[in-house]
């Protein structure tokens, strides 16, 4: 008996430890499978919002020019279905900061364009950035320089030297806005604002001064710091509106015969040319005369006379649109060019020639315009905002069309509520589209509000 009895108890015992064995490998493997599909929702996440970049080139590459299409289209930006793979319904959303509310969402692009280049702007616009003192324009100016001349207030590699975990800098642009970082004094309030999670929402810590972060002045506005009015990628490759080269009008002038000029314009050019002179910028025909220094009697002018462009008011969107003026050998993008139809106030007051007034100006006449008006910045000047000489003076700071834009995106899916966040800059100045820049935002949580038939509803 004590023999079956002791034979009972181990079997028990086996069967016990069998059970334990079996629940504990059920377990893991449930384990094992819940964080696969974990990973592939996960994927499946990033995938949808990566759909958004191809969303966002074709609508670029089809109507660039038409505000309307990229810049709040909740049509084409909004809960845009993906996939459904037999278990979720996969999503896409591109969000952007309104500047009209900063409580509400703007589905649509970021015109990168609309702000000031850090890496090619002239003294007086970076001082105009927010909170931008002496000093860290100074540094910011050492550091982007490629010499090692010290500015009064600067930092060259010496300082950076000295550093307790010291590192070259730059001397040369910086690749992103948060590479201010790096230039001595500059912080991430500075950089960042008030928008820490980069949503270009108000959201409630962003507006309680002190009692949470991030640090904020509880004004109801959204602070978005320096990465809400620079960049460091912009360019313009210099095309007309067909999409062809600008004819230079420093350079060979055969093809002006193919533009729309007047012939009295392509005359004066001709003539100008002939006289070793150059241009500085194709708006500097508008309302141009000019004295002749010498005989050309194959054109029947003489020493003295003085010609005219034929360039006015109506004929100045062909000249800011078919000619370039720039120096022979040099076929460089223009860089650093701001963008008067998308551009803030706040940007546009930063240019030399345009004070707050006028930044105002500008930014209210172009509401009433349509698209076609402002195919170039001619219409700055034929509006009635500008007198010639200050147009002539700003235009070679402005442009009408822009190339790269921002992207922020989530994607996500439902039932199941995982996500993923991307930003990326997208490049269309060239023939083959491109991203300039690619980063994973998930860690700064959920953005925004999604809401699916007014059914489910996602959040941070």
């Amino acid at each position: 008996m004590r023999r079956s009895g002791t034979v009972l108890v181990m079997v028990m015992i086996t069967v016990t430890l069998g059970s334990m064995v079996a629940a504990s490998l059920l377990f893991r493997m449930r384990a094992a499978v819940g964080s696969s599909t974990a990973v592939a929702n996960g994927e499946q996440a990033y995938s949808a919002a990566m759909s958004a970049i191809n969303r966002a080139i074709t609508v670029l590459q089809t109507s660039p020019d038409s505000l309307e299409s990229w810049y709040d289209n909740p049509d084409l930006f909004r809960n845009q279905i993906v996939c459904n793979d037999g278990t979720n319904i996969w999503y896409f959303t591109v969000y952007a900061s309104d500047p009209t509310d900063p409580t509400v969402v703007r589905y649509g692009l970021i015109d990168e364009s609309a702000k000031i280049n850090i890496n090619v702007a002239g003294e007086q616009s970076l001082r105009s950035l927010p909170n931008m003192t002496d000093e860290l324009l100074d540094c910011l100016l050492d550091y982007r320089d490629d010499d090692d001349t010290l500015r009064p207030h600067g930092a060259e590699q010496v300082f950076y030297d000295r550093l307790p975990q010291p590192y070259l800098i730059k001397n040369g642009d910086l690749a992103t806005v948060e590479e201010l970082l790096l230039v001595k004094n500059f912080t991430a309030s500075l950089v960042y604002g008030e928008d820490i999670n980069l949503n270009g929402l108000l959201d409630k810590n962003e507006d309680d001064g002190a009692e949470s972060f991030p640090p904020d002045d509880s004004d109801g506005q959204l602070n978005g710091g320096l990465l809400g009015m620079t960049t460091t990628v912009t360019y313009d490759p210099a095309l007309d509106a067909t999409g062809r080269p600008r004819i230079n009008i420093n350079g060979k002038l055969e093809s002006l015969a193919e533009t729309q000029l007047p012939p009295q314009t392509i005359e004066f050019i001709t003539l100008y040319r002939a006289e070793k002179k150059l241009f500085a910028h194709p708006t500097q025909l508008l309302e141009m005369r000019y004295q002749l220094s010498k005989d050309h009697t194959k054109d029947g002018r003489m020493t003295g006379d003085w010609i005219d462009s034929g360039i006015k008011a109506a004929e100045l969107p062909i000249v800011c649109d078919q000619l370039i003026a720039r120096k022979k050998e040099d076929r460089k993008p223009l860089r650093g060019l701001i963008n008067v139809n998308t551009a803030s106030a706040e940007v546009l007051g930063s240019l030399p020639g345009i004070d707050e007034h006028l930044a105002s100006s500008i930014v209210n006449a172009r509401a009433g315009l349509d698209d076609q008006s402002k195919s170039t910045i001619a219409w700055v000047y034929t509006e009635g905002l500008l007198e010639a000489g200050t147009f002539k003076r700003i235009a070679p700071l402005l442009t009408a069309r822009s190339y790269q834009y921002r992207l922020r995106c989530v994607g996500f899916g439902s039932p199941c509520g995982r996500f993923r966040i991307i930003e990326a800059v997208i490049d269309i100045g060239r023939e083959i589209p491109r991203v300039l820049y690619l980063r994973d935002l998930t860690r700064l949580g959920m953005p925004l509000m999604v809401n699916l038939d007014r059914q489910e509803t996602l959040r941070s």
